[in-house]
């Protein structure tokens, strides 16, 4: 059934390859209506051969003319969409290679593997060795002013809970998630913190009984995320910082999935 599914789509798939030219059409008119003028700029090449494409392209009913130009169909849109997302998947994973290659992916669930073109702009933070929790110590200068904190956690971080601690006293809103074995640990080292941010109405903790593969952090502006080596062990030495509203979607999506698989404490449920 699904080599039959390639069967009808195949010719479809391969216009997306076929021509450099039509792809970057499409790209472009995702924007906007744009005359051939407009397009020869954008794409550095001839009109002759833009208007062509388009011929070509209007013919497969992916573009029309307009009066400000071309615009993409309905159909033409949401395959440019579709186009678009798989152009930044490539891309991310392009520029991460050795990243993705030698880390633990099953604490990203596979609709959210499947959308991760929305982390395109990011870098890879490191630690050295005289500096190895460098990328720890980024995050938590970062995390100090933001408004907003959505965190999970399977691990526990030197200075992790004081730094939650700042912006929580600011009056941002805080949601973690720990797993039992963390909230075992932070509930014994710091029973008078935990007390103090349990009190706050901004603030909210949250149990998740399941052995996760992921530590990250998702704030109003940014994205942390930390993986495990294939070997089990955690890289303490590698975060991805990822910018942008793109990445915060991704982010709040990834995080709203543990939120469902977790529930919500309370004082007497700690101590």
């Amino acid at each position: 059934m699904e080599g039959y599914k390639y069967d009808l789509a195949e010719d479809r798939l391969k216009s997306f390859t076929r021509s450099a030219i039509r792809t970057k059409v499409m790209l472009c008119l995702l924007a906007g209506d744009l005359n051939a003028r407009d397009l020869e700029k954008k794409l550095g090449s001839r009109v002759s051969t833009i208007l062509h494409t388009i011929k070509d392209m209007t013919n497969d009913k992916m573009v029309a003319k307009t009066s400000q130009g071309y615009a993409l169909t309905n159909l033409g849109r949401i395959q440019a969409l579709i186009l678009m997302e798989l152009v930044n998947t490539i891309t991310v994973l392009d520029e991460r290679q050795d990243f993705w290659l030698t880390h633990d992916m099953s604490g990203i669930p596979v609709e959210m593997q499947m959308k991760i073109g929305m982390l395109d702009q990011l870098d890879l933070v490191e630690g050295d060795p005289i500096a190895l929790l460098r990328a720890q110590d980024y995050f938590m200068k970062k995390v100090l002013d933001s408004r907003e904190i959505r965190g999970v956690s399977p691990i526990i971080i030197p200075g992790y809970a004081e730094a939650m601690a700042i912006p929580a006293r600011k009056g941002a809103k805080v949601d973690l998630i720990l797993t039992d074995k963390i909230l075992k640990i932070v509930s014994k080292e710091y029973p008078d913190l935990i007390k103090e941010l349990m009190g706050l109405d901004n603030f909210r903790l949250y149990r998740i009984k399941n052995d996760i593969k992921v530590a990250f952090t998702v704030t109003d502006a940014d994205l942390y995320l930390g993986l495990f080596r294939l070997d089990g062990t955690y890289d303490i030495g590698q975060d991805l910082f990822c910018m942008g509203q793109g990445a915060v979607a991704w982010g709040l999506e990834l995080f709203k999935y543990y939120r469902d698989l977790s529930e919500p404490l309370q004082d007497k449920d700690i101590f």
